[in-house]
């Protein structure tokens, strides 16, 4: 059986992704079958997928429509893609969506000059909701967080081509 803390992380998957297609017009999640056209007309644009990371299994399945997305405020959309935009914070980034770690093995594994310029970073990702602090001194990106941090980097690679 799963730990509580793991059966917790799913279910905070779940209710974002629930609260998501709540908040969207003609929002759908994981809907089988061909193609559909988003409510506004506009089509669709899916992303997802199963990935095994921290001995954990997740899936998940966003669709959203052209038209609403660009109707979204940039404001916070910028400081998501800001906050992820940095070297530092995007390898933070990538090593905690593997699973939690504490301050001491992120300071070893990215070789900052100082302590303080690692608790800059996760508090620019903390503020743009990529990252929490599930207790002192341990970090992890939330759950409800994995599958579009991973989605930034699929499309950061994508964008940046023969480049990465």
């Amino acid at each position: 059986m799963s730990s509580i803390e793991e059966r917790l992380a799913d279910l905070e998957a779940r209710v974002a992704a629930l609260e998501s297609e709540r908040d969207e017009p003609g929002g759908a999640r994981g809907e089988e079958g061909p193609a559909r056209t988003a409510g506004d007309g506009t089509g669709h644009l899916a992303y997802g997928g199963e990935a095994g990371l921290g001995g954990r299994t997740w899936s998940w399945q966003v669709v959203r429509s052209p038209g609403w997305l660009v109707e979204r405020p940039a404001g916070p959309l910028a400081a998501v893609l800001a906050a992820a935009g940095h070297p530092a914070r995007l390898r933070i980034l990538q090593l905690l969506v593997v699973g939690p770690r504490p301050i001491a093995e992120l300071q070893s594994e990215l070789n900052l000059a100082s302590q303080g310029q690692l608790y800059h970073h996760l508090k620019t990702l903390t503020s743009a909701g990529l990252v929490e602090q599930p207790e002192r001194g341990v970090y992890r990106v939330p759950a409800r967080a994995v599958f579009p941090v991973l989605t930034l980097t699929a499309a950061a690679v994508d964008v940046a081509g023969a480049h990465a």
